[in-house]
């Protein structure tokens, strides 16, 4: 009885939001669109009409683009340098812009050893692997 009546409730509530008619629901949907250190996405978030039920669907794409390492690591000291300097840790931010300023100085020769590093992992040739990895440790 209990299982019925819960059901029933469920039904009702189901068939008000779609107004009875199981392939239209109601509501506004907002689109957005964007660029980020993985690539292109897009965003989908549908709101019923009394605000009773919303979802949110991110779409990414550029698979298969390669976002290389080098720029992502910048990124991301770029970040925690925003982050250093609005809580005002000062010494710790020249740190940070001096280390950011040296990989983008040295970015051609850190894309240049990346692609030697493939390679000889490709071919493996672990012990130039292991050369190539540490001469990057330095430069990063």
């Amino acid at each position: 009885m209990f299982r019925r009546r819960l059901f029933d409730d469920f039904d009702n509530l189901f068939n008000s939001l779609l107004n009875n008619d199981p392939f239209v629901m109601k509501g506004k949907t907002k689109k957005e669109n964007g660029k980020d250190d993985m690539g292109n996405w897009s965003k989908e978030t549908f709101t019923s009409e009394d605000g009773m039920i919303q979802f949110t669907t991110i779409f990414r794409s550029g698979k298969g683009e390669s976002v290389t390492n080098e720029t992502s690591d910048i990124s991301k000291l770029k970040k925690q340098l925003q982050l250093t300097v609005d809580q005002q840790e000062f010494e710790k931010a020249v740190e940070l812009r001096d280390k950011i300023k040296y990989m983008e100085e040295n970015q051609d020769k850190i894309s240049l050893l990346e692609s030697k590093l493939k390679t000889a992992i490709e071919s493996q040739n672990f012990e130039r692997a292991i050369e190539i990895r540490d001469e990057l440790k330095q430069l990063k």
